[in-house]
């Protein structure tokens, strides 16, 4: 399917030389096939001629439905249907096989006679309104009407039958729903009245409040205790002692001397104990600015600050045992209000776990409640909706009474031209499915990515049926001009680097593709541009012809050279053109494999390299026999000549497979027999070119036979050829670099 939308152009825009590529493709399988059309035509309008003139006529019969309107009331509203594609989903009921078929057996039950006629039915939305048009046409005007009115009936019917089935559908289900939500209600009932004959919920409810409050304030004093006990752990003596010693929430008394009188015990002679030592202090800090240290009131202030300090170490022994045995109360206190509140949380915690429990049950049964309640209220719409008329289609025209109709010989002759021009271009797809020979260069390059080293016109042969071959004043300048492009790109593009190929081989995949005419012609082209000796070699010893077209003996040749019978220097024969020697394929052999193997094979290759500029072989077809796929390895470079509209491109692709398993060196190919009026052939369009220069060269002396002319020695470079080979882009195995397939 990819390949199929790929060659419709549908997986994508296709190029313009790919398209007409396409076109020019499809004009040459017209032109080829063209009695397929005109026969497929002709018998599509025979099969349309005998159907209107000997068809029997046929009846129409019309009638209307539209959607009605209704009232909306909150009972009738429960019947809907799906408003999404509303139309066409009537369209599609109306006109399916269930009402077809009810009614056929409607009409059969009273008609028994209409029982083998058969009616096609069609139903159309009238544009811009809400209305639908029935068709009816058989072959008996009666019929057609009763069969329009039958199925208009059956229709209703059906969608009443349909209404009827889901609205017992909905009481059925909800009824179930309803006798298991009634049992449901009646088990949570039993339950809610087992509870509270088990517990008391208002003492519950009371309780929970009194828990929830004592232990809150159970908490506080948890919390002030443990606060207590950590100022006790973390003040000394002295701060302990301060802190006592001063109000309920720790401030200071307002008075020093009258205060420290309300406070007893230890704290209050510290107090007392610790300002008197700060004002006997202050006393000598006083003197002292006047009075010197061993002055009297100084010793003395000094000894009685020395009983001050000694009165206070006392005091804070004294309170040391005190403050423990405070802490050791502190701590029992904490203890015991973490017990009373443990034991006031788990209370807690079970007088909520029954009321979340009873809260649990209520609200379960008021779900279930309320969700009967709505299905009570959906069984009572459904039965009311059942009375009120739901259909939203009805009636609007009974059948009209049937017409004669008959297609007009104009409509019927352009459908038949239409049903011929179809099926001719199916045929015509599928040949060219299955013809995988290409005429184009870009159909080639699709199939293969070797480089294209030329393509050659296709040349109309002489009156004897031969083509004769180039010599340098020939007029046939496109096709002269295509062999100089091949020639150019021989001469500078070669394997490995090289300048040249020294050793050509030109093969074919079958034989008619015109190898041994190209071999030729090219042969004849490097010798014009030259002045050194250019070698053609007839490689093929099995049924070898080329001497044929250069009027030459056949033997001795290369057969008997590889065979030792003979040197090659005494074989080689001059041609009457200048530069260019032939070497024949001799007496034709059944074992030209063992010779191609051989060693002296290998010496002759080497020294027609030293000898000759380019040596231009000629071998049989390589899937004809194994020779050429043995010798090509031994040359530079192959050239694989591919015949447009005639060889095929899975045995294209065989041969160049064969040539890559023995490590032979593709050039490239050359496009033999190209229609030089096809869109993608540039020598065509510019003849006008080479005829001009021909006619300002006509005083230019005519070169003689075997030498070169000013005008092919001028081309050498081949300009104006659709190809140029001089950018690598692909290389087979082993091969040398390929070229890119340009325009010029």
């Amino acid at each position: 399917m990819a390949e199929l939308g790929q060659e419709l152009g549908i997986g994508g825009p296709l190029s313009p030389a790919v398209l007409r590529a396409r076109v020019y493709r499809y004009h040459l399988l017209l032109k080829k096939y063209w009695w397929l059309p005109m026969m497929v035509l002709s018998a599509s309008l025979l099969v349309q001629g005998v159907r209107y003139f000997l068809g029997e006529p046929l009846y129409v019969s019309t009638g209307r439905m539209m959607v009605a309107p209704r009232i909306m009331t909150k009972e009738s509203a429960v019947y809907t249907e799906e408003l999404t594609n509303y139309f066409g989903t009537q369209v599609s009921l109306m006109q399916s096989d269930e009402i077809k078929r009810r009614a056929e057996r409607a009409i059969e039950a009273s008609h028994p006679e209409f029982r083998e006629i058969k009616a096609e039915l069609s139903v159309q939305q009238e544009p811009k309104a809400s209305i639908f048009i029935l068709k009816v046409t058989s072959p008996d005007p009666k019929y057609s009407q009763m069969f329009a009115d039958a199925c208009m009936s059956e229709f209703l019917e059906f969608k009443r039958e349909m209404r009827g089935e889901t609205s017992q559908k909905t009481v059925d289900a909800v009824a179930k729903q309803l006798t298991e939500l009634e049992k449901a209600i009646a088990g949570l009932d039993q339950r809610i009245f087992q509870f509270k004959q088990e517990n008391n919920v208002i003492f519950l409810q009371e309780q929970g409040n009194y828990v929830g409050s004592y232990l809150v304030d159970l908490n506080k004093q948890l919390a002030e205790l443990k606060k207590e006990a950590q100022l006790l752990d973390l003040m000394n003596i002295d701060q302990t002692l301060e802190r006592q010693a001063q109000g309920p929430e720790g401030a200071p008394t307002r008075d020093g001397a009258g205060s420290a009188a309300l406070i007893e015990g230890p704290q209050s002679e510290y107090i007392q104990t610790k300002r008197q030592l700060q004002r006997a202090k202050a006393r000598l800090e006083q003197m002292s600015k006047y009075l010197r240290p061993k002055h009297p009131k100084i010793l003395a202030l000094k000894d009685e600050i020395t009983r001050y300090e000694r009165r206070l170490e006392i005091v804070r022994q004294q309170s040391q045992e005190s403050i423990q045995e405070k802490r050791q109360g502190i701590q029992l206190q904490i203890s015991n209000l973490e017990k009373i509140v443990a034991e006031s949380e788990t209370k807690a915690l079970e007088v909520g776990r029954k009321m979340a429990e009873f809260e649990k049950l209520k609200t379960e049964r008021d779900r279930q409640k309320q969700l009967y309640d709505s299905l009570l209220g959906t069984v009572q719409n459904v039965s009311v909706s059942q009375d009120v008329s739901q259909f939203d289609v009805n009636i609007l025209e009974q059948a009209t009474p049937a017409l004669s109709v008959k297609p007009g010989l104009i409509r019927t002759l352009l459908l038949g031209i239409g049903v011929g021009l179809v099926l001719s271009g199916g045929l015509l797809f599928l040949l060219d499915r299955f013809n995988d020979r290409v005429s184009t260069v870009v159909e080639l390059t699709e199939h293969f990515t070797e480089p294209i080293y030329g393509q050659v016109p296709e040349e109309v042969p002489d009156a004897e049926g031969r083509l004769p071959l180039l010599h340098p004043q020939d007029t046939r300048h496109v096709y002269a001009e295509s062999f100089r492009n091949i020639r150019s790109s021989l001469r500078f593009v070669g394997p490995d680097g090289q300048k040249k190929n020294r050793v050509v081989l030109v093969t074919s995949p079958t034989p008619g593709d015109g190898k041994s005419t190209v071999t030729a012609n090219l042969a004849l082209t490097l010798s014009f541009a030259t002045t050194q000796k250019i070698l053609l070699i007839d490689g093929d010893m099995r049924r070898g012809g080329l001497h044929r077209l250069f009027g030459l003996p056949g033997e001795p040749g290369l057969a008997e050279v590889l065979g030792g019978e003979a040197e090659w220097r005494n074989v080689v024969q001059p041609t009457r053109y200048k530069n260019l020697f032939f070497l024949p394929a001799g007496e034709p052999t059944g074992h030209p494999g063992e010779l191609i193997f051989s060693a002296a094979c290998e010496q002759l290759m080497e020294d027609l390299r030293k000898e000759f500029e380019v040596v231009v072989v000629d071998t049989a077809p390589v899937l004809a026999v194994d020779d050429t796929p043995s010798l090509a390895p031994k040359a530079d470079g192959t050239l694989v000549i591919y015949r447009a509209g005639r060889t095929s491109c899975r045995l294209m692709r065989n041969s160049l497979e064969a040539l890559y398993s023995r490590n032979a060196k593709v050039l490239g190919i050359i496009f033999n027999g190209v229609d030089p009026k096809q869109p993608e052939y540039g020598y065509y369009k510019y003849t006008e070119y080479y005829y001009s220069k021909t006619v300002s060269r006509k005083r230019t002396p005519a070169a003689s036979p075997g030498e070169t002319s000013p005008e092919t020695a001028s081309d050498a470079g081949g300009a104006g050829v659709p190809v140029v080979t001089v950018e690598p882009v692909r290389a087979g195995p082993g091969g040398p670099p390929a070229i890119t397939v340009k325009k010029t």
